[in-house]
């Protein structure tokens, strides 16, 4: 079996407050050949402001697990924060090859959050996964990616879509997979379901080539990382939505947020 020296694990956790503010926080280690580097953002949302982001590499903390509560924070930017699991994680191996894999776990499709951030205390809903991946992620057929995540008082929607030559889905409603689904970026659905969620795209999170940004970022810790990356992945484009949700379901109408994703690996060089 070949090896291809690169390990990734990144946890992503998110908030969203009753007041609408929103958060979402990644924290991640690499290792590639030998060298290895510690990474964590914060994106942040207020109804009253634009969104802020804000990134460093010294001294980053992995979230900690113990039972049902995940723990984490950062030291720069005076955060801690605790999410207790409100359903049962979710795991899939998304890709596997000789050289490595992708696994996803989903550690809590639905959390109740407590956050402080400095001398301000924050109690909201949000979600935590983590990626390890140990194969080059440029190596998993991908043209598009698709992913997101809903909550309102009833339910909990999370997916996943790989769109290459062939089309691969992950979707659960309520921790049941569904098979069958079509998943847009403002709309999923499922007719063998009989249920629809409606996605408005309110708000843009991030909307930029992160790919590129974090990786110009990286060499300064590993060096040539960036030269063994076809211009396809490394200059894919990058939008992240905010959104108001209805899921219409067994003809009643749920209303809820969600946060979800669209990575474009077909943009052209320029």
């Amino acid at each position: 079996m070949k090896h291809s020296n690169f390990h990734l694990n990144k946890w992503f956790l998110d908030f969203i407050g009753d007041n609408g503010e929103t958060m979402i926080f990644y924290s991640a280690k690499l290792s590639w050949k030998g060298f290895s580097v510690h990474y964590a953002s914060w994106i942040n949302y207020h109804p009253e402001n634009k969104v802020s982001v804000k990134s460093h590499f010294l001294n980053v903390n992995l979230p900690e697990t113990k039972d049902n509560l995940i723990t984490w924070n950062d030291d720069k930017y005076n955060i801690s924060g605790s999410w207790e699991c409100l359903e049962a994680p979710i795991y899939a191996r998304i890709f596997e090859s000789d050289e490595g894999y992708l696994d996803w776990k989903c550690l809590q499709p639905a959390s109740r959050v407590q956050l402080k951030i400095k001398d301000r205390i924050l109690q909201g809903k949000g979600y935590v996964e983590q990626l390890i991946i140990t194969t080059l992620p440029w190596h998993i057929p991908m043209n598009e990616l698709r992913w997101g995540r809903f909550h309102s008082d009833k339910d909990t929607l999370v997916w996943i879509e790989l769109r290459a030559e062939l089309q691969q889905q992950w979707l659960w409603l309520n921790g049941e997979r569904i098979m069958k689904s079509r998943i847009e970026d403002d709309r999923i659905s499922s007719a063998e379901k009989a249920f629809s969620l409606k996605l408005e795209r309110n708000v843009i999170l991030e909307s930029e080539k992160k790919i590129f940004h974090v990786v110009q970022k990286l060499l300064r810790y590993l060096p040539g990382f960036n030269q063994l990356m076809p211009s396809k992945f490394l200059m894919a484009d990058s939008y992240k939505w905010l959104s108001k949700g209805e899921l219409k379901r067994d003809h009643h109408i749920f209303q809820g947020m969600a946060i979800h994703e669209w990575v474009n690996f077909n943009v052209k060089a320029p």
